[in-house]
């Protein structure tokens, strides 16, 4: 279940995506807005992406919560 602090993953496919933390959810309990922790692009990490520590509404398909296991 997502709730605030939650870890995500903003997924525009299966090899790019943002992960993040919840920082707002909408009246639907699904992500309004989360700070972005990492980026993954190509399957490879972006350590000094512009993106990295904004908070943004979702961008890509889908969000998942983020299991760092995978």
């Amino acid at each position: 279940m997502l709730k605030i602090g939650s870890k995500i993953k903003d997924v525009e496919d299966g090899d790019c995506y943002f992960v993040g933390v919840v920082t707002e959810l909408n009246q639907f309990k699904g992500v309004k807005t989360y700070k972005v922790t990492q980026v993954i692009w190509d399957d490879k990490e972006w350590l000094d992406d512009e993106y990295i520590g904004q908070t943004i509404e979702p961008k890509w398909w889908y969000i998942q919560l983020y299991n760092s296991a995978i």
